[in-house]
């Protein structure tokens, strides 16, 4: 695997393993798992980057000792033609990886939006913001249990909209640093609010800040069905690889 794939790679995964409860090496398998965030296709995985003959042993292994009254877990896989063809697995979709050149970006300013980085008093702002934006209100108590325990390890921004000169709370994102690589992650707009430059906004001052740190480039994932990627595109990132996801049901 190419040096600056499998750092990025390890990025992301390393940001995942803040939000599991069990984080395990099975084999050619690493599982991320926390019930209490139901089958997130981002946080509830398994990812593979080498396949082993055992596989569906595996396989089984997990669906019988790991079950965790979750229906599903989704498989992770950098793309490679081989392995996908063994994979004999529903897909569930694509997501890319994108980097961004941080010193070639364009920063953009909105007169409206107001981007805060979020101290530890400020936490119960972000998490609320985060559900709101992901519609994820039912998870609330374990995404304050994780932001307060991990909070050390992340950079937490918060965008406020004025409208009619009162501001309100709009959008989110975080930052985190793991091999020499920071990926942009959580990026979200509230309902009310998007289509306004909130996430554009949000991703300026995250160049900022990757800057400031001496990062020449930052990534972000995006799955290819939510229809994000021209979006980043337009914005100056650019593909560097893709996973295939597949769904593997435990029920």
């Amino acid at each position: 695997m190419d040096l600056g794939i499998e750092y990025t790679d390890d990025n992301e995964s390393s940001f995942c393993s803040l939000w599991s409860r069990i984080h395990k090496k099975i084999d050619c398998v690493e599982l991320f798992s926390n019930p209490k965030l139901g089958d997130d296709y981002f946080f509830n995985r398994l990812n593979i980057k080498n396949w082993c003959n055992n596989f569906d042993d595996i396989l089984n292994y997990i669906k019988t000792n790991y079950n965790y009254n979750l229906n599903s877990y989704h498989i992770h896989m950098i793309c490679n033609n081989e392995n996908s063809a063994r994979l004999n697995r529903p897909k569930f979709g694509t997501m890319k990886i994108l980097s961004l050149d941080v010193n070639k970006y364009v920063m953009h300013s909105n007169k409206y939006i107001e981007i805060d980085i979020i101290d530890k008093n400020s936490l119960n702002l972000w998490i609320d913001v985060f559900c709101r934006s992901f519609d994820s209100l039912n998870i609330k108590d374990e995404v304050r249990t994780i932001i307060s325990k991990q909070f050390k390890k992340l950079r937490l921004f918060v965008a406020h909209y004025y409208l009619n000169q009162v501001k309100y709370p709009a959008g989110c994102c975080l930052l985190f640093e793991k091999n020499e690589s920071i990926g942009l992650y959580c990026l979200g707009t509230a309902h009310d609010f998007r289509r306004k430059g909130v996430a554009r906004e949000l991703i300026s001052n995250a160049v900022k800040m990757a800057k400031i740190n001496d990062y020449n480039s930052m990534i972000v994932q995006t799955l290819t069905k939510e229809r994000y990627e021209e979006f980043y595109k337009r914005l100056g990132f650019r593909t560097i690889y893709k996973k295939m996801l597949y769904t593997f049901y435990l029920n």
